[in-house]
């Protein structure tokens, strides 16, 4: 993608990190916004590059919880990923056909697996 190797695993730290604050958080991020969060790779939103980058991460990160972490990264129009998102999830099985309900799904197991779990919090947040 045009980036030293060390850029490159920088930039995964840095989209890592901004994942696990919204995670954390109960919050979503734009892609604009993960952009902005490796700004120093120049890649812009919803580029390739910028997919690629998102791809590992999620590689690396989606199975410590067992959840798609991706769901957090939305577009800003519509508020929900874009299309990419979707089609991985039918090449993985599942029926996207309502796809509010589905990203909403999944971005809920997202929040509930990073919740910072208070004393008597069942980790439930709302959206």
């Amino acid at each position: 993608w045009g980036v030293p190797l060390a850029l490159w695993a920088d930039a995964c730290s840095q989209a890592r990190a901004a994942l696990l604050e919204r995670a954390g958080a109960g919050a979503t991020l734009t892609y604009s916004e993960l952009a902005e969060a490796v700004s120093a790779t120049g890649f812009r939103p919803r580029s390739w590059a910028l997919m690629a980058l998102l791809d590992e991460v999620c590689r690396d990160e989606d199975p410590v919880r067992g959840v798609w972490i991706a769901s957090l990264v939305v577009r800003k129009d519509t508020g929900i990923p874009g299309d990419g998102y979707f089609a991985y999830a039918e090449r993985e099985g599942f029926d996207t056909s309502d796809r509010h309900g589905f990203w909403r799904e999944r971005v809920q197991r997202v929040w509930n697996a990073y919740a910072a779990r208070e004393p008597g919090s069942s980790g439930s947040m709302s959206y």
